[in-house]
């Protein structure tokens, strides 16, 4: 069903004689404890021609018996409503699918299948029977795993299975706890924070995240989860494990589970011009360092680049200016501590500095597990605004490569170049359309490329992309959106370019 659906929605409908537009090619029906509804799609022609439509059916289902028309007639501009009377039955109960053919003419003399169209329109039809509900739904977690790379952490597996055949919604919470004393560790609504829609017959997979590695020894999970649909039902399901973690999970490891929050650092230099000069006052900003592991661990600070980010960076800051307090820590399993960073440029060229300069606030977490160390080190982007910022960026696009893969399909490769011209870091957001020129009406859903790039002062991104463009699509529609670095709501300038691809 979910395939049909997808496919579906997917279709434009455009043709070089004539044009049929319907106003929707999804409809639902809820049939509540009631067995007969009418559904109604609105076609119109937009043309200069008579269309004759012809209606029959593409998926059936023999719960339902469907009346409609076969065939209708539309004349130039004209609108008319179809009519499907659904009536559904003893066994109907549940969530189906009804697809129907619809094939449209223009009524001209010749006949050729370039002026003839041919779509599919949905209904879905939810039954309820209040009286009678018969909704099962389950849930499994298997055994939680680590992650020793990029996100440090302990994921739980979980499948939520719909054996029913009723589409529902389904949101509750996740809680862990140790076994013994039942003290809470975890808490976490599912879904976040919002239901899920889960189709008759299917299941889901996912993972709930947590930040902390867990100490060896026993858990227990609970998760509460409410299915329903709408205000017609609700159902509770609760789910319980118990599991351990054993001293052998951890024998491998390489790390540490450290982490900074916030994970970037923003700082304002405040510049007031006195009699003679800029002057400043130096500026804290607090960051906690936070443990997220079952040992004690010691924490270490400096600033430094990355290997091969001396390029990147052209606009590094002078770190005399800045310096970390405390810049050593030791921080209890399971604990957080504040630092500060402190930028202090009294004694700068205040009048050489504006726009934003960077760096790296690195940080070195080091335990000790018997006799072997464990270190993990993570890098803490640091840009220090000193005003007068210049946002800008240039861009160019172009078509680099046509290929014309058949009488139907065009592959295009498209070139992006885009380079910050300013002094201060910009985010870019590029979207595509494909455009038909007769209709004047996009093909398809807009295409987001990117979103919300950053790209720093002097850097430039340059790539390709490629794209499967069917006929009748005679133009790529790109823009291109360049907001502030630090405010991605606030926009600075719109590049709109128009691609011709040639057949």
């Amino acid at each position: 069903m979910r395939k049909i659906i997808l496919l579906f929605i997917s279709l434009t409908i455009f043709n070089l004689l004539f044009s049929l537009n319907v106003d929707s090619f999804l409809k639902s029906v809820e049939l509540v404890d009631s067995k007969e509804k009418v559904v109604s799609f609105s076609f119109t022609n937009d043309s200069e021609s008579k269309i004759n439509i012809h209606i029959s059916s593409l998926l059936e289902n023999s719960s339902f018996e469907v009346s409609y028309p076969s065939e209708i007639s539309l004349l130039p501009y004209e609108t008319k409503k179809v009519d499907f009377l659904v009536k559904g039955s003893e066994i109907s109960q549940g969530t189906h699918v009804l697809a129907f053919s619809v094939l449209a003419d223009d009524n001209l003399p010749i006949d050729s299948e370039v002026g003839k169209i041919s779509f599919p329109i949905i209904i879905k039809i939810v039954d309820i029977n209040t009286s009678n509900m018969q909704i099962s739904l389950d849930m499994y977690c298997d055994t939680p795993l680590f992650s020793s790379k990029d996100k440090l952490g302990t994921y739980f597996p979980l499948q939520l299975s719909n054996s029913s055949n009723l589409e529902v919604n389904v949101w509750g919470t996740f809680s862990l706890y140790e076994l013994n004393d039942e003290q809470l560790i975890f808490q976490k609504s599912l879904f976040k924070d919002q239901s899920i829609n889960l189709l008759p017959y299917t299941n889901k997979e996912g993972n709930i995240f947590i930040e902390k590695y867990l100490a060896p020894e026993e858990y227990k999970i609970r998760a509460e989860i409410y299915y329903g649909y709408k205000d017609y039902f609700q159902e509770k399901y609760v789910y319980e494990k118990e599991f351990k973690i054993s001293e052998d999970v951890y024998k491998e490891r390489n790390v540490v589970n450290v982490n900074s929050d916030p994970n970037q650092i923003y700082i304002k230099i405040p510049k007031e011009m006195s009699p003679r000069e800029y002057i400043t006052t130096p500026v804290e900003f607090s960051l906690d360092v936070v443990n997220n592991d079952f040992l004690d661990m010691n924490v270490f600070f400096d600033f430094e680049l990355e290997e091969g980010e001396q390029s990147f960076y052209n606009r590094k800051t002078n770190n005399k200016y800045l310096s970390i307090t405390p810049k050593e820590l030791s921080i209890p399993k399971y604990q957080r501590v504040e630092t500060k960073l402190i930028a202090d440029y009294r004694r700068s060229n205040l009048v050489e500095l504006s726009g934003e300069y960077y760096t790296n606030l690195t940080l070195i977490g080091e335990s000790n597990e018997g006799t072997t160390t464990i270190l993990s080190k993570i890098n803490i982007p640091v840009t220090v605004d000193f005003g007068d910022n210049v946002y800008n960026s240039e861009s160019k696009v172009y078509i680099e490569e046509n290929n014309i893969l058949n009488d139907f399909y065009n592959n295009i490769t498209i070139n992006f170049e885009i380079e910050n011209t300013g002094n201060s870091s910009v985010n870019y957001d590029i979207y595509m359309k494909k455009w038909n020129s007769t209709t004047n009406n996009q093909v398809g859903n807009t295409i987001i490329l990117k979103s919300k790039q950053l790209l720093l002062p002097e850097q430039t991104n340059e790539f390709t992309e490629k794209l499967v463009t069917e006929l009748g699509v005679d133009k790529i529609l790109i823009e291109i959106i360049t907001s502030k670095g630090t405010n991605p709501n606030e926009i600075i300038k719109v590049d709109n370019y128009s691609l011709k691809i040639h057949r």
